[in-house]
C-alpha cells in the first residue's frame, strides 16, 4: 500500500488535522488520547531553544529531552553541516518525536526570523557584562542560545542577540556543560513563569495540528491509513532526525 505524501504540519489546514485525529483515535487507547491532551495543555511557544553548532549526539539529545520535560515546542540548530539531526537513542528516550526541531545554515538568519516573531533573544555568554539567568524576563517570548562544548558561541551570534546572560557558579569550573546549561537556564525562566504569569497556551490552530501529528506518531500504521483517507502525514521537523545507539 502507497504511504501518505509528508507535509511540514505547519501547512495542514484545520480542517486536515481534525480528520487526522479522527481517522487515528481508535487506534489509540483512551489513555493514550489523555495523556495527549494533558501534555498538550502545558505546551507553550513562548520560550524556544537556540543551539549553535552542537556536536554530540549526547548533548543535542539532552537539550531535546530537557525542552520536551519543560513544556517547549521548538528547539533551533544553527549548523552549516548538511545531513541528519543525529541523537543518542538512550539519551532522548524519544523525546525527538514530540518536538519541532528546525535547522538553519545562517546564525543572523536564524535570530533575526525569531525577532521578527516577537522574541528577545537572549545568548548565554561567561563575560562581565553578561546578565544573571534571574535576569531573563517571564512576560515576553524569549530565545535561549547556547553554543557548542568547545568554543561556545560565535561572536556573530552573540552580536545578533539582544541580551547575553550567565548562570552564576562559584567553584573553578568556568562553565557548564551545554545539556546542564540548557536544563538550568529552562528551570529558572519556566520556573519563574509558571509560578508567577503561567505559560501562554498554543493557539487551538496550532494545538490542533500538533495534536494530528503526535497522534501520527503514536500509530504505527498511521501512513498508510492516511494514504488510504487521502490525507497528507504530517512531518514536525525541518530535515530528517535519525536516534542512534
Amino acid at each position: 500500500m502507497v504511504e501518505a505524501p509528508r507535509l511540514s504540519y505547519r501547512e495542514l489546514t484545520v480542517r486536515q488535522a481534525e480528520q487526522i485525529v479522527d481517522l487515528l483515535g481508535p487506534w489509540l487507547t483512551e489513555a493514550r488520547r489523555a495523556r495527549i491532551d494533558a501534555v498538550l495543555a502545558q505546551r507553550t511557544r513562548d520560550v524556544v531553544l537556540v543551539l549553535e553548532e552542537v556536536f554530540t549526539d549526547h548533548n543535542r539529545a539532552a537539550v531535546l529531552r530537557t525542552a520536551d520535560a519543560f513544556g517547549l515546542v521548538e528547539v533551533h540548530h544553527v549548523c552549516e553541516a548538511e545531513g541528519a539531526w543525529t541523537l543518542s537513542r538512550r539519551v532522548a528516550l524519544g523525546s525527538e518525536k514530540w518536538m519541532e526541531l528546525q535547522r538553519h545554515a545562517d546564525p543572523e538568519q536564524a535570530l533575526h526570523s525569531l525577532s521578527a516573531r516577537g522574541f528577545q533573544v537572549w545568548a548565554a555568554a561567561v563575560h562581565d557584562a553578561s546578565a544573571p539567568v534571574e535576569a531573563i524576563p517571564i512576560d515576553v517570548p524569549v530565545a535561549l542560545v547556547f553554543g557548542n562544548e568547545h568554543a561556545g558561541l560565535s561572536r556573530r551570534i552573540v552580536a545578533s542577540a539582544h541580551r547575553t546572560f550567565h548562570i552564576p557558579m562559584y567553584g573553578f569550573a568556568e562553565s557548564f556543560n551545554v545539556s546542564v546549561a540548557a536544563a538550568l537556564s529552562l528551570g529558572s525562566v519556566m520556573g519563574r513563569r509558571r509560578a508567577s504569569t503561567g505559560v501562554r497556551a498554543l493557539a487551538s490552530d496550532d494545538a490542533a495540528r500538533l495534536r494530528a501529528c503526535w497522534y501520527v506518531t503514536s500509530v504505527r500504521a498511521a501512513p498508510k491509513l492516511l494514504a488510504s483517507a487521502g490525507l497528507p502525514t504530517p512531518v514536525m521537523s525541518t530535515g530528517p532526525v535519525e536516534a542512534r545507539p
